[in-house]
């Protein structure tokens, strides 16, 4: 495999993130949450007249409203009314996960990749996350209020009939080592087949070996620090690229890729889904964000997803 260096990436960094300006007659989603940097997409309507502008919000069962005439509602489980809120759009679409959840975001982004739609994925760095206010042995940072439970993102569910030696897990390591335990005792990976990744380097240069202390109980079981692998923290490329060469070790498993830590791995192994869906599994177990668990904004990220997936 070629350096990661010498591979192309699809990313457009915005640093000011007040560099981003729309094209002309293309869509913007996006949602709005406490977190400061959620609030970008306002700012960038001002810069960007021509675009269309749709606010989703979450608190819809099953799936999310909008302000985008005719399509009050979504239902994320069923793709028709997802294909026609997207063909309903102007394009190309430009979807922002940074208020977003994984429930409405990965099937959107999946929706429009599999009917060619051109899309682009923003995110917004956050400057820091919040301190806990209760540090201690394995906490840090205070991200999660809860975890609802492992469940299927919608358009992402499996019906898998595989021995548990006949597959691996590879989750995205954030800095909630109790999820990493959780999910590992739920998927019970066989021995030797655990694969971490480690986001390095990291939004902040310290946060590699936050990451790698807050996991480290789950690191430890089984030896599964023997395989850890790192992936640039903010590039969905680079974690595809890595989750590529742990599919060439173990050419004939099931690969669950754990969903733990940052947006943009996720994203990563979203569209690794996609292009091998025979073979792999998204495991997440629906954290719910905690407010104000993020603070200011940090580079502005557009990755060019249409054009990424063309390539592969």
């Amino acid at each position: 495999m070629a350096a990661i260096s010498e591979l192309p990436l699809f990313t457009t960094e915005y640093d000011p993130a007040e560099g981003l300006v729309l094209p002309a007659d293309s869509s913007y989603i996006y949602s709005v949450t406490d977190e400061p940097r959620s609030a970008f997409a306002e700012e960038l309507r001002a810069r960007s007249p021509a675009a269309t502008f749709v606010k989703l919000n979450e608190n819809v069962p099953g799936g999310f409203g909008t302000d985008f005439a005719g399509h009050p509602t979504i239902t994320v489980r069923r793709r028709a009314t997802l294909e026609a809120f997207i063909a309903a759009l102007p394009k190309p679409i430009h979807l922002d996960m940074t208020g977003l959840g994984h429930s409405a975001w990965a099937p959107l982004a999946r929706v429009c990749l599999e009917t060619h739609t051109p899309l682009r994925i923003v995110y917004l760095e956050p400057a820091t996350y919040s301190a806990s206010a209760h540090p201690g042995i394995g906490v840090i940072y205070d991200l999660s209020e809860r975890i609802e439970g492992i469940r299927p993102i919608p358009l992402f569910a499996k019906l898998m009939d595989r021995r548990q030696n006949d597959s691996c897990f590879v989750p995205l390591l954030g800095f909630e080592g109790a999820r990493l335990l959780h999910m590992m005792n739920d998927v019970d990976p066989a021995k030797d087949k655990v694969f971490p990744i480690i986001g390095a380097p990291g939004f902040v240069p310290h946060y590699p070996l936050d990451t790698f202390i807050l996991n480290a109980l789950g690191l430890e079981q089984d030896k599964a620090i023997r395989n850890l692998r790192l992936a640039k923290s903010n590039c969905p490329f680079s974690l595809f690229y890595e989750l590529e060469g742990i599919a060439r070790r173990v050419p004939d498993d099931l690969m669950r890729i754990g969903l733990i830590g940052t947006k943009p791995h996720a994203l990563g192994a979203v569209l690794f889904s996609i292009v091998h869906e025979d073979r792999t599994e998204i495991v997440y177990d629906h954290a719910r964000r905690k407010a104000g668990r993020s603070k200011g904004v940090a580079k502005c990220l557009v990755y060019a997803v249409s054009e990424f997936l063309d390539r592969t």
